[in-house]
């Protein structure tokens, strides 16, 4: 079984390039499963890609890196259950450190549980090319650590969203890229386009065997970035007696956009599932808003619709709270019943990752041939760097 860990920033496409590619598999024939992840509880991400009947898997109030016991379960339930040919674990998009406190952790702790692990880190174009041409970024200085950190640690980095720049900005974007990256391998995608993921999965098939350096990383930093987002989490549930509920939900969504553009609030990733017995959509912004959002959605006649809400914003926690309060305020009249449930709004605890290994492993790890070695020889093999000689692969 392959395991694919999934990082990189909040709204920069890594769900939308997961899903597309279970499809892909799945019509292939191959058996895939997801497991998604954040600090809150109710998640957009996993309702999405369930809808479209791809079995998945939840590690939820914390990273990956703080909570890799549940990673570690979720995977192996999956690999139990439906003995998947892949599974894609998406890692929150504002944790970083991954190859410290999930890659080697896996590779040394469960390698019983996968044949190969392989990471790939998402970037979006558009905040890439201006974070490359020294531009202001949307986010203040700590939160910009962690998106520079991600790009550090990629084994593939992916910039996606390419379809959004002009020809000439994706130009000078690969100019740039290819400069400053240089010893990475690099993947530009539109993940709406089928032969880009059939090009970003053959890519997973056929990356080289490499040594992954752990990040040199200022947690005291990063922990603020992570503070400085603050998580909101709900349902909201609209009834209308004339059938406008799908209208009523826009109007919601409409109001909580608007107030944040407003207040000039950064947005890390503001998520809306929609739902009701025939239907579900996904309206998602990030730090760059669409004007035209509403553009490609149906008129529906519906009476009941249910929205999830997961909003990361580089505010406070009342702040967030008041957005929705707003929100609901100006959809609520005659003919028109709405709920609220399943709310929380706080800012994630600073990041204490269950295992961090700093040290490089053995060649036997970067070879994939760990599973020859005993935990004995593996401490071995950590002590001095070195391979043991039991190892099929000394260089």
């Amino acid at each position: 079984m392959k395991l694919h860990i999934i990082g990189g920033f909040l709204g920069s496409g890594k769900t939308t390039a997961i899903t597309n590619a279970s499809k892909l598999l799945i019509l292939h024939g191959k058996k895939v499963a997801v497991v998604t992840n954040d600090q809150g509880k109710y998640l957009v991400d996993t309702s999405f890609i369930g809808s479209y009947d791809i079995p998945t898997a939840e590690v939820t109030n914390g990273c990956f890196c703080c909570n890799f016991n549940s990673l570690s379960d979720q995977v192996e339930l999956l690999e139990r259950i439906i003995k998947p040919d892949c599974i894609f674990a998406e890692s929150v998009g504002s944790c970083t450190d991954l190859v410290a406190t999930v890659l080697k952790p896996l590779q040394l702790l469960k390698k019983e549980l996968f044949d190969e692990l392989t990471f790939s880190v998402f970037v979006d174009s558009r905040l890439l090319i201006d974070y490359l041409q020294s531009k202001k970024m949307p986010f203040n200085d700590e939160i910009c650590y962690i998106f520079t950190k991600q790009i550090e640690e990629a084994d593939l980095l992916v910039i996606s969203k390419i379809d959004l720049l002009s020809a000439e900005d994706l130009e000078i974007l690969q100019d740039l890229t290819n400069t400053r990256f240089a010893r990475k391998i690099l993947i530009f995608q539109n993940s709406l386009n089928p032969r880009n993921i059939q090009n970003w999965l053959t890519t997973l098939e056929t990356l080289p065997i490499r040594r992954r350096d752990s990040l040199d990383i200022d947690y005291q930093i990063y922990g603020k970035g992570e503070a400085d987002l603050v998580w909101l989490d709900e349902e909201v549930n609209i009834h209308t007696e004339d059938q406008s509920a799908f209208k009523v939900a826009l109007l919601f969504i409409e109001s909580m956009v608007e107030e944040i553009k407003q207040k000039q609030i950064p947005i890390g990733h503001l998520k809306f599932l929609l739902k009701g017995e025939e239907f579900s959509h996904k309206i998602s912004f990030t730090s760059i808003l669409d004007d035209n959002w509403k553009i490609n959605l149906p008129s529906l006649m519906v009476g009941d619709v249910k929205i999830m809400v997961n909003s990361r914003i580089e505010t406070s926690p009342e702040v967030a709270r008041a957005i929705v309060r707003k929100g609901v305020n100006a959809i609520s009249r005659s003919g028109v019943l709405v709920s609220e449930s399943q709310e929380q709004a706080f800012q994630p605890g600073f990041p204490d990752p269950t295992h961090r290994i700093t040290r490089n492993l053995p060649c036997c790890d970067e070879c994939r041939c760990v599973k020859n070695l005993n935990k004995s020889q593996i401490e071995a093999c950590l002590c001095d760097n070195k391979a043991d000689e039991s190892c099929c692969c000394i260089f």
